[in-house]
């Protein structure tokens, strides 16, 4: 093994899930039942609540918006494929986890995003996408109550949301 000889600009900020900034959060606890587990991760994919207790990833529950998985610390992860040194953020189904509607949050965006970026979700998989503030709301995504915070995010990675029951829905395309 050689010796260091780069040193990053800046420091890896948050976990996938963990709550960023030290203000007012609001989380529920459900049981996740979504359509395929794999769309069940941790500060990647926003959930609807489908009964009492119950939610599941994307929009298919019909009593309203969950929020985002959050809190990977308060669940156990047993590791992909079982193997508990194989690191995962994807939860099984029937796992009892936290869904945040409220509070800023690192989660992981699939592309470049800018400060002020609105945050959407695939209906069928709870993906998490964002959105320019001016931009329609492209069919087969839902708004999650989010806007992108703190960081502009030059390619997929990291980012930091800050989630309100109060912000404007975008309209559909």
């Amino acid at each position: 093994m050689g010796f260091q000889s780069t040193v990053s600009n800046q420091q890896g900020f948050g976990v996938p899930g963990e709550q960023f900034a030290d203000g007012p959060w609001r989380a529920q606890s459900f049981r996740l039942v979504s359509a395929q587990a794999s769309y069940n991760v941790i500060g990647a994919t926003a959930c609807t609540i489908t009964s009492e207790g119950v939610a599941q990833a994307g929009s298919g529950g019909t009593m309203g918006f969950a929020g985002i998985l959050v809190d990977p610390k308060d669940i156990a992860l047993f590791g992909a494929s079982g193997i508990p040194l194989n690191p995962t953020l994807t939860v099984p189904n029937q796992t009892q986890v936290e869904c945040a509607s409220m509070g800023s949050f690192v989660v992981t965006l699939p592309a470049a995003a800018a400060i002020g970026d609105l945050v959407i979700y695939d209906n069928t998989t709870g993906a998490l996408a964002t959105i320019a503030p001016s931009a329609p709301l492209p069919v087969g995504k839902t708004f999650a109550n989010a806007i992108v915070d703190y960081y502009t995010v030059t390619a997929g990675g990291l980012a930091v949301i800050t989630l309100s029951p109060a912000l404007v829905a975008p309209q559909p395309a």
